[in-house]
């Protein structure tokens, strides 16, 4: 199984399990490994690059926290399924075809309305009496957790909206289809911020992570044709799960 993995340099400044775990992600990218592949075992990679146990489990761990491998216990190291994968520099009106692919829906933890807070509403160029639907909920794709998201919708975008029904219309259907829809809500363009964090307490416990794990932790407003914020989105995606793309042209 080791046949084809590259020979390390001792003398090289990179730390012996960097190298390992380049090699490795390498494979790993090229093909030579497909999903549920098991890879060497932790004795065989010792032996190939002529280091110890603790240099290989290093290594390791950094493609388990990278989300390129899993470990099953008293079975081995396997390649994990390719992560989710969304485009940057996807146009808003083609979100669905170019941004994360989220299932239709979502489990709702929060839906309230109340008067927006002095920051949310300097971030939105509000007024100070203007009130704001929050929305935390957790989003899913292919049905497992991959982004925990608190939404800030200005109350005056709807009118007429209620926290009962956006909260029941929430559990089936996307947002935006829900606000254009009822609501003739329409947005056309949003600016995106992304930032890598590491999970907290709260976070790793909605999504069901280790605490500490990666994440893109992603910003976002959408304006409306009148130029206007109509979203701004605080969300939290699984690094493990998730990767985005750019594409120059």
């Amino acid at each position: 199984m080791v046949d084809g993995l590259v020979r390390l340099r001792p003398d090289d400044v990179l730390p012996l399990y960097h190298q390992i775990k380049e090699d490795l992600t390498l494979q790993i990218r090229s093909g030579r490994w497909g999903p549920e592949d098991e890879l060497p075992s932790e004795a065989e990679l010792c032996e190939h690059y002529g280091v110890s146990r603790g240099t290989i489990r290093r290594a390791i761990a950094d493609l388990v926290q990278q989300g390129l491998v899993h470990r099953a216990r008293g079975k081995g190291t396997f390649v994990s399924r390719p992560k989710f994968e969304g485009s940057v520099l996807a146009q808003y009106r083609q979100f669905r075809d170019g941004g994360p692919p989220h299932d239709a829906g979502a489990r709702v933890l929060r839906c309230e309305r109340r008067r927006a807070s002095t920051d949310i509403r300097r971030i939105m160029k509000i007024g100070a009496d203007e009130e704001v639907f929050e929305i935390e909920r957790v989003r899913s794709a292919q049905g497992t957790p991959i982004s925990l998201q608190v939404s800030f919708l200005p109350a005056s975008l709807c009118h007429g909206l209620k926290v009962s029904d956006l909260s029941g219309d929430l559990t089936d259907d996307h947002l935006y289809d829900i606000l254009e829809k009822k609501y003739g809500v329409l947005f056309v363009r949003a600016e995106e911020y992304l930032e890598p964090v590491l999970a907290d307490d709260y976070v790793a416990g909605v999504l069901s992570i280790d605490v500490g794990s990666p994440l893109f932790f992603v910003e976002r407003f959408c304006y409306t044709r009148q130029d206007t914020i109509g979203e701004y989105r605080r969300a939290f995606q699984r690094g493990d799960l998730y990767r985005h793309r750019i594409e120059l042209r």
